[in-house]
């Protein structure tokens, strides 16, 4: 699954773009608010006002998956502290937002942000699921915001989080390593360098 790490959806988050140009900002806001709500594109594009619910005054996106069936109940004002709320802000309503084409423009957005990497609108999904493990939202609470019927589809996440880590973690020892023999090889010219002179006579 590819998936945006927490520094790559910080720069789609500060990307500024032309105002109304190409659609693009709309295309943007899209994504991360599929980021922000684990929604499938199918799910998203479907959205209306009567899916935006308040609850003791709190705001909650509550409808069925196209694709599953399965209800869907996701605390807005909860997940990624409201980021989803106020990209809504941004729009007359929610019908607004979701009324968007196909996601062939987000690669050229990620371009945009200096991200190299191939994506669509799902891969917005899969950033959500991913970022909720990494923060330590239990396995069960993630399954129930993505609507999965089986907790197994929803472990994944977790799995392709710690290989990634590992993969991470790894070339950063490797790039340390190679820093330390840097500080090494100059001491020891350094040392070299030294070797010979006469010290000076201590009173």
């Amino acid at each position: 699954h590819r998936f945006l790490l927490p520094n790559e959806l910080e720069k789609m988050e500060s990307l500024k773009l032309p105002e109304k140009k190409n659609n693009s900002q709309h295309v943007l806001d899209a994504f991360l608010f599929c980021c922000y709500t684990g929604l499938r594109f199918s799910d998203f594009k479907q959205l209306s006002n009567r899916n935006l619910i308040i609850i003791d005054g709190n705001s909650w996106l509550i409808l069925n998956s196209l694709k599953t069936g399965s209800k869907l109940q996701i605390p807005l004002y909860l997940l990624f502290r409201g980021k989803a709320l106020s990209i809504i802000s941004h729009y007359n309503s929610i019908e607004e937002l979701s009324k968007i084409g196909c996601n062939s423009d987000t690669n050229r957005i990620l371009q945009m942000a200096g991200i190299n990497k191939k994506i669509t609108y799902h891969t917005a999904r899969h950033t959500c699921a991913t970022l909720l493990v990494h923060q330590g939202v239990p396995i069960t609470t993630v399954q129930r915001i993505l609507g999965h019927t089986s907790v197994r589809t929803t472990q994944i996440y977790s799995e392709v989080f710690a290989e990634t880590l590992i993969k991470d973690l790894t070339l950063a020892n490797e790039k340390s390593s190679l820093k330390n023999m840097e500080i090494v090889k100059r001491n020891r010219k350094k040392a070299n360098n030294n070797t010979g002179k006469v010290p000076l006579a201590i009173e």
